[in-house]
């Protein structure tokens, strides 16, 4: 699959523009017709790159406005095409095999118009949920447990339902061997919350079924749990067989989200994804991706990422260089980060595992500059020392919720599972309920969400107790009054939020 390049500047000042509630123009969003029109590479590109790709394999598939192309060819083809030598690869702890090279080029006939090429050198990391414990029979999941109707009356959503809007669907999404298991989510709609179990559901993606994953069941059980009755969808991609078009998982998951109409694509996205920012992410990667989180944003689709389980640390729990590791796409400035609380009630505490922290890659952007300087800038004797990280990036997370003890039902047996995972389809479930209410209200959805609670913190439940693991004896960043770098703004008030949001226009 080959990104290729556009000017992204009318897209970001389109993207700012049409969130912020300040704006005349808030929640009038473009069409995909108009945002890929947009986005559009020029002709000559198009020609060059689609010219060039012809000669490898067929093109299979192609964006709008063919600023995405996927060539259908063989790997002995692709190696000559990337000067790449492919190998494959396997995951250590779940044995799942991806087809990888240890480095490319993009070809000089193609390389002023192309962004990226996947599948190359990267090797995605899906976050995965913690199993705690199973068994259906535990009491102590019933004395604390994060149920949804425990989450619900935690948030003030308590019976609202959501399904009186139409074309207000909502997703989560699978990569690398996450399955959904029907079975699994009736027994978890018997034993849980009998009240969603009339929630529609829709697979899409070319790995979907097969034995179900703790992560994949943990999100579209709890995304319809809190956002009961809206329309959900589980979308799922394998990134493992050698001829196949989606063996770049997120990239395959961008390129669906480009390709999906209007009528049909989801306004809220859930996805527990994260990696190390600046060991595993070069810079052409994630500026290209921002330019596809923009594009969905620009069609008022909300994207919400889990934060991370590692605290300050990186995914291995290291500090390299005595620098706090920031997480991808969490660290992004064009999706909304979901840290993790814990203790069940109000008021909440900052999970301890809950990543967090400054970017190195990406500047703070206006709308939340001023609360993470001066976070950054507080002398308290819990804060790490400044040298830890970079105080001028981009602050996440931007919300956040309970990580623990969530009762999920895989393979037809109750675990109780943790994680920022969990935290995120909880969040974007109620974000959903907050589409549904505008959107039968005759207004727009809610698109790029970060401009609003940065405007409205006081609809969220500040969490000022409790902090975040480091590396050694260094702690990571605690939670504070306002804005904190464990549990961003505070997680979601139903009933706040609802109030803010119907009065925008």
């Amino acid at each position: 699959t080959f990104f290729l390049l556009s000017d992204n500047t009318q897209i970001k000042a389109e993207f700012l523009d049409r969130s912020d509630p300040r704006s005349d123009n808030f929640g009038k969003w473009l069409s995909n017709e108009q945002v890929h029109s947009l986005a559009a590479p020029t002709a000559e590109a198009v020609d060059e790159v689609t010219r060039y790709l012809s000669s490898f394999g067929s093109v299979t598939s192609k964006t709008p406005n063919s600023d995405i192309l996927t060539v259908r060819t063989t790997f002995a083809k692709a190696e000559e095409m990337l000067d790449a030598k492919y190998g494959t690869y396997s995951h250590k702890e779940t044995g799942h095999k991806i087809h990888r090279s240890m480095s490319y080029e993009i070809p000089s006939e193609i390389r002023e118009h192309v962004a990226l090429v996947g599948p190359t050198t990267r090797f995605p990391k899906p976050s995965q949920a913690m199993k705690l414990k199973s068994s259906d029979d535990d009491e102590s999941l019933k004395s604390y447990s994060n149920s949804p109707d425990n989450l619900r009356a935690l948030y003030s959503v308590n019976d609202v339902l959501g399904g009186t809007a139409s074309k207000n669907n909502q997703a989560v999404t699978a990569f690398l061997g996450q399955y959904y298991s029907e079975s699994d989510l009736a027994k978890f709609w018997e034993k849980e919350f009998p009240a969603g179990a009339e929630t529609p559901i829709k697979l899409v993606g070319d790995a979907t079924t097969g034995r179900a994953g703790v992560e994949s069941m943990l999100d579209i059980e709890y995304m319809p749990a809190l956002g009961a009755l809206n329309p959900t969808e589980f979308w799922g991609f394998s990134g493992a067989s050698p001829m196949d078009d989606a063996d770049e998982p997120f990239l395959t998951w961008l390129s669906t989200v480009s390709n999906t109409t209007d009528d049909e694509v989801p306004l809220v996205f859930s996805t527990s994804y994260g990696e190390d920012e600046t060991a595993e992410v070069p810079s052409d990667y994630a500026d290209r991706i921002n330019t596809e989180f923009m594009k969905c944003g620009l069609r008022g689709i909300s994207l919400l990422f889990a934060s991370g389980d590692s605290g300050a640390a990186s995914d291995a729990g290291t500090c390299p260089g005595d620098k706090f590791m920031p997480m991808w796409p969490a660290g992004s400035p064009y999706v909304t980060a979901v840290g993790g609380t814990t203790g069940g009630s109000m008021p909440e505490s900052a999970w301890s595992g809950s990543s967090g922290g400054f970017s190195d890659v990406f500047a703070a952007p206006d709308w939340q500059a001023d609360v993470t300087a001066a976070y950054a800038a507080n002398t308290d004797d819990d804060m790490p020392d400044s040298s830890y990280f970079n105080a001028t990036g981009r602050g996440f997370p931007d919300i956040a919720a309970q990580a623990v003890q969530y009762p999920v039902v895989v393979d037809g047996i109750t675990t109780s599972v943790a994680g920022t995972s969990c935290a995120c389809p909880c969040s974007s479930g109620i974000f959903g309920l907050l589409n549904d209410a505008r959107l039968a209200a005759g207004k727009s959805s809610l698109g790029f969400l970060n401009q609003i609670l940065y405007s409205n913190p006081d609809a969220l439940n500040d969490v000022t107790e409790g902090v975040q693991g480091g590396c050694g004896r260094t702690s990571g960043f605690p939670a504070k009054e306002g804005w904190d770098a464990v549990t961003g703004l505070g997680s979601p008030n139903y009933e706040k939020l609802l109030d803010v949001v119907m009065a925008l226009p």
